[in-house]
């Protein structure tokens, strides 16, 4: 570990399995089983915690046995644990966090997780998470010092696609190093899938779970990291079009997308119940309060037309296919790790946000997490105008 390198942890929360834990703990406690996901001992360490909510359940006061870490246990406090264990200071502002409470920037590295939380929903079921406040803050001290250090957001910039795109133009202004985005990408598929580069695609289709816009971001994000790079490079999305309930079945009869696409992609899965998936999505509803099944389908700027589907009450997984020119389908699963590797994927994350951290390059390039930013709320936009053909001039990105 160098201890000469400081990374700042701002969070929204820090309980069992969170993504705080998932990805910080790590620094402080590496497991044996990160090794395979390409984490070994980190080369930077933590050194200071700001965190914005505390659970009700102080970790400190509770056997270990009475909660598991593999596990969500959202009523569970951490910060004040690990921050004690491990004498990392846990301060009461962003700017002490990144100043160690002192009048100057005193980190080399920021980690942003605004994820997971008590926050509330807007009227199109996004969750309101701060992500924007906090960066807000994380700015207000690179600009009052004079100093820029590099700078991860977990997952999409904000919510709000305004604010996201000011975000971004920011750090570009700023010339601040910055990655975002989730760990999808860059634990790829199984099986993998091979480079698309110069390839044409034809059609694509992702299943997944949850909810629309915490996982649909990461149904975005995987299908980017997989057809960015396709004959002619990535020019955006030209239009959406959502279908909820019954909707989703029907639209796949009318081919709004190919039943042997949907098909390759559900034998793809490793988790999934029996039955039909319509029976077992049936009456079920996602955490966002959004119904299972749902669908927003994207109308890609060179003609590639790709459909992301709801699953949740069937489907515990991520799995895609894509037709290319030549007629051939690909098809599998995002090789993430589960509950018993601690979500190993997010080892993986953790490897490729040091070697950012310490590089200052971004393994992909930012824009990427712009459109995706902007493509999941503009999804969130058309899941309440089912049926209806929306245009997104701003989703019109080349990169």
């Amino acid at each position: 570990m160098n201890s000469d390198f400081k990374i700042a942890v701002v969070s929204t929360i820090y309980y069992p399995a969170s993504h705080a834990d998932v990805i910080v703990s790590r620094w402080l406690e590496p497991r044996e089983s990160d090794k395979e996901w390409g984490w070994n001992a980190p080369k930077t360490r933590i050194a200071s915690f700001y965190v914005e909510q505390f659970p009700a359940l102080d970790a400190r006061d509770l056997p270990a046995e009475e909660f598991e870490r593999e596990k969500y246990c959202t009523t569970v406090d951490l910060a004040r644990l690990m921050s004690e264990k491990h004498d990392v200071p846990l301060y009461s502002t962003v700017r002490e966090a990144l100043t160690l409470g002192g009048d100057t920037l005193a980190v080399d590295a920021v980690l942003l997780i605004g994820e997971h939380g008590e926050y509330p929903f807007n009227e199109l079921r996004q969750k309101m998470y701060p992500r924007k406040e906090l960066f807000d803050e994380i700015i207000a001290v690179f600009q009052e010092t004079k100093q820029v250090v590099p700078l991860f957001c977990d997952k999409h910039l904000s919510w709000n696609p305004q604010w996201a795109r000011e975000m971004f133009d920011k750090t570009q202004r700023m010339q601040i190093p910055f990655f975002a985005g989730s760990s999808l990408p860059l634990v790829g598929l199984d099986p993998p899938a091979p480079d698309l580069a110069g390839v044409k695609l034809i059609e694509y289709v992702s299943l997944f779970y949850v909810g629309p816009e915490a996982y649909g971001f990461h149904s975005l994000e995987l299908m980017q990291s997989l057809i960015e790079k396709r004959l002619g490079g990535e020019t955006g999305i030209r239009s959406i079009t959502a279908y909820i309930g019954d909707e989703v079945e029907s639209a796949m009869v009318e081919g709004v997308w190919s039943r042997d696409l949907f098909e390759a992609a559900m034998q793809s899965t490793k988790a999934k119940k029996e039955g039909y998936w319509r029976e077992n999505c049936l009456g079920v509803t996602t955490y966002e309060g959004t119904s299972s099944p749902s669908a927003f389908v994207f109308e890609h700027a060179d003609g590639l037309r790709s459909a992301h589907i709801v699953l949740e009450g069937h489907l515990q997984d991520f799995t895609v296919a894509m037709r290319l020119e030549d007629g051939t389908v690909l098809a599998g699963r995002s090789a993430i790790g589960g509950a018993d590797s601690f979500h190993g994927h997010f080892a993986t994350l953790d490897a490729n946000i040091e070697r950012f951290f310490l590089t200052g390059e971004p393994p992909f390039p930012p824009m990427r997490n712009l459109l995706t930013t902007l493509a999941i709320a503009a999804s969130m936009k058309a899941l309440h105008a089912p049926g209806k053909i929306l245009e997104t001039p701003e989703l019109l990105l080349s990169y």
